[in-house]
């Protein structure tokens, strides 16, 4: 538990306000600090509530009715509903949920660390709804048009892209089901398509 905490830190929402300010030209800014903010509200209550567990296993203080759910849910591995209240939608056992949440935290730490990513994992985020509203911003606010006129294009890659795109955005981490990715085709045919499932593969 103690490991757990350690990692739990929240973000000074200050210090990436300095670093990621929010300007006209670039709203991906203001995702990442919404984004922060979602995480610290979900960080604060998973690290004060196993602190305050901690305490109560040791009898420093009092089992309360929500302690108890907390440590009930986490002995048969499940999310504790004052968690979940909090949380991004998920379904996956305890265990697994605290590895995507590190796994999410070390990408939004990145962000921070290095600047904008090359390509951003869609799962990632609390409300994608916002990232891709970002997205079009970007473009709309570039070459002065109305986004209400400008909508998504795709297209897709065998390999992942190590060069950020100079419009739009890279993003990855969706999944399939019921079809797969074909690999490019030889001579003109290079593109990347849909194509049938393979009997009984799970990718």
């Amino acid at each position: 538990m103690y490991v757990l905490t350690s990692f739990l830190s929240v973000v000074d929402i200050q210090v990436a306000a300095k670093s990621f300010p929010v300007l006209y030209s670039q709203s991906m800014n203001t995702v990442l600090r919404q984004e922060l903010q979602r995480f610290n509200t979900l960080l604060s209550k998973v690290r004060g509530s196993l602190q305050e567990l901690g305490k109560a296993l040791k009898g420093l203080v009092v089992m309360s009715a929500d302690l108890e759910s907390i440590f009930s849910a986490m002995f048969i591995n499940r999310l504790p509903d004052s968690w979940a209240n909090v949380s991004y939608p998920s379904l996956k056992p305890l265990s697994g949920y605290v590895t995507e949440l590190l796994e999410r935290l070390n990408f939004f730490t990145g962000w921070l660390s290095n600047g904008n990513p090359v390509c951003y994992p869609m799962p990632h985020f609390f409300f994608v709804q916002a990232f891709m509203t970002g997205a079009l911003q970007n473009y709309a606010r570039k070459y002065t048009l109305p986004i209400d006129t400008v909508e998504f294009d795709f297209a897709f890659f065998w390999e992942e892209p190590t060069d950020k795109p100079e419009d739009g955005v890279h993003t990855c981490g969706l999944y399939l089901e019921g079809a797969r990715m074909g690999k490019p085709g030889e001579g003109d045919d290079q593109a990347v398509q849909l194509e049938e499932s393979l009997a009984k593969v799970e990718i």
